[in-house]
Order: C-alpha cells, then structure tokens, then sequence
C-alpha cells in the first residue's frame, strides 16, 4: 500500500477514535450537570476542549492529505475522498472506502451526541430561567387594586437575581 494513503487512512482512523472519546466525554458531561459535580464538569470541559483542538488539526492535516494524493493522481484541487477512491486500485480502494464509511459513520453519532448534548443544555438554560422568573414574581408582586378600588403599588425591592458582577 502507498505510504500516503497508508498515512491518510491512519489519520482517518484516529479521528474516529477521537470522536468516540470526545462523545464518552460528552456523556461524562451530561452525568456531571445532572449530578451537580461542578469540579468534575470544568475538568470534562478542558479535556472536551482540547479534543476538539486535536480534532480540528487532524481535520485540517486529512484536507491536505486529500489535497496533495489527489494532485498526484491528477485530480487538482480535491477536497474529497470519493474520486481518490475512484482512482485507487483495489486493495488500497477497498481499505480508503471502508475508513471512509468508518468515519462517516462516528461523524453521524457524534453529531447525534452534541445535538442531545445541546438541547439538554437549553432544557437547563430555560429551567434555570423559568425558576429565576418565578422567585422574581413572588418576591416583586405586581400591582393590583385594593379595598377601596385604589391601586396599591406591590413591586417590593427584593431582588433574586443580582444583576451586578
């Protein structure tokens, strides 16, 4: 086998291995919101960091990779695996095909993983929200009118949420 494209599938591979670190990370992470372990939770998020910095040099140096081996096969200014595929013969074909499925693959997942991871955040986001507005509506009483038909100004000065840093 080419040593580039023995070097691209290696590449490939370890950016499906890291998909499935960065998505253990991201289960880890849900765990740590609903448990309240907000130590554990900073830690998961430095290391869900530099994953995704690892993961961004591995995009970038597989685009190059790609770049370069479809210029050598005459296809300048590839970004895709598909025609290098087309153009391979069949052992290194088979192997880039099957590292491609391999990885479109965990992408989906991992795609799948930050959308639940997402819209759990927002869930917590608007809990949070909805808590903080009710704690403000009973501590700062709207005005109503009272006995006499006069109104009687209810907003109190408490204040649950201090909007200073």
């Amino acid at each position: 086998m080419e040593p580039r494209i023995a070097e691209l599938i290696a590449a490939l591979c370890e950016k499906g291995v890291l998909m499935d670190q960065l998505q253990g990370l991201l289960r880890e992470e849900q765990e740590c919101m609903s448990s309240l372990d907000l130590a554990r939770m900073e830690e998961n998020q430095q290391e869900i960091a530099a994953g995704m910095q690892r993961m961004a040099r591995l995009s970038t140096q597989c685009q190059e990779m790609i770049a370069t081996i479809g210029t050598e096969l005459g296809i300048p200014g590839n970004k895709t695996l598909t025609p290098i595929i087309e153009k391979l013969a069949e052992p290194e074909k088979l192997a880039l095909k099957d590292a491609q499925q391999s990885i479109l693959s965990n992408a989906q997942a991992f795609n799948g993983a930050l959308a639940l991871h997402q819209r759990l955040i927002e869930d917590s986001l608007n809990l949070v929200g909805r808590s903080v507005n009710f704690f403000n509506r009973l501590f700062n009483p709207g005005n109503t009118y009272g006995m006499a038909g006069a109104l009687v100004n209810g907003r109190g000065s408490s204040g649950f949420v201090s909007k200073e840093i």
